[in-house]
């Protein structure tokens, strides 16, 4: 008696299990909301300068070494902006990087800002203040679309702001397309360095073929004024 009581016990939980997974399975997010982050907390008294930049290189192990092969490599860096633009200047005129596009934008902590790539090196500003727009013929244009957030790092961050990058591999055709998260990290960073990542998804690869795309984003400065030294001044790396 007990036995039949334990196997119909057992049963029961299999098949709870069963109904869970598929569950789960139903309700997982499509690759168009896969990674959305929700907007945290917003500062309205400190603004961060930010610049993005699109690259990509025939160098695989210009930023990241590939030692260990392309699948196993680390994906970020992070070094000064000083020696982040002195190489990728270097690489430029060595005929072996490419610049597709820089930006700069000035969010408030904790807001979302929008640094995407358009497609064919576009220069058209689609650069927001938000979240996405939700118009599908707003992607039909773009190559790639990145969210960037800087908030105040805690006190156990030394000074450091944590910087979230969420970026989307983005390809639309007049056929269809996708869209699908292929970048997603949190690090700290402080006003004068540059953080490196490297594209290393398979949409990507495919894409880029041999050359080692990545988005470089630099933080300039924290404070009240970032608008005005904006405007003052912007930084570009010449591309060729």
């Amino acid at each position: 008696m007990n036995k039949r009581i334990y196997v119909a016990a057992m049963a029961i939980l299999v098949l709870t299990l069963v109904n869970a997974e598929k569950a789960s399975a139903q309700s997982c997010p499509n690759v168009a909301t896969y990674g959305s982050h929700s907007s945290g907390p917003m500062d309205r008294t400190l603004q961060s300068r930010i610049e993005v930049t699109y690259f990509n290189t025939n160098d695989p192990n210009a930023f990241i070494s590939e030692a260990g092969g392309f699948s196993r490599s680390g994906s970020y860096t992070r070094m000064s902006s000083g020696q982040f633009v002195a190489k990728i200047q270097r690489l430029v005129g060595e005929g072996v990087a490419n610049v597709k596009k820089q930006q700069s934008a000035n969010p408030y902590l904790g807001q979302t800002a929008e640094m995407n790539l358009e497609r064919n090196g576009g220069n058209a500003q689609i650069i927001k203040t938000g979240m996405s727009v939700m118009d599908p013929s707003y992607l039909s244009g773009l190559d790639r679309e990145t969210e960037i957030t800087v908030s105040k790092g805690s006190s156990l961050d030394g000074g450091y702001y944590r910087l979230s990058v969420l970026s989307w591999f983005v390809n639309v055709t007049p056929r269809g397309g996708h869209k699908a998260v292929d970048y997603d990290a949190s690090i700290l960073l402080k006003p004068g360095e540059t953080a490196v990542f490297k594209l290393m998804s398979d949409d990507e690869a495919k894409r880029s073929g041999a050359a080692r795309s990545y988005i470089a984003v630099t933080m300039r400065s924290v404070d009240n004024s970032s608008i005005a030294m904006l405007n003052r001044s912007q930084t570009r790396i010449a591309s060729r």
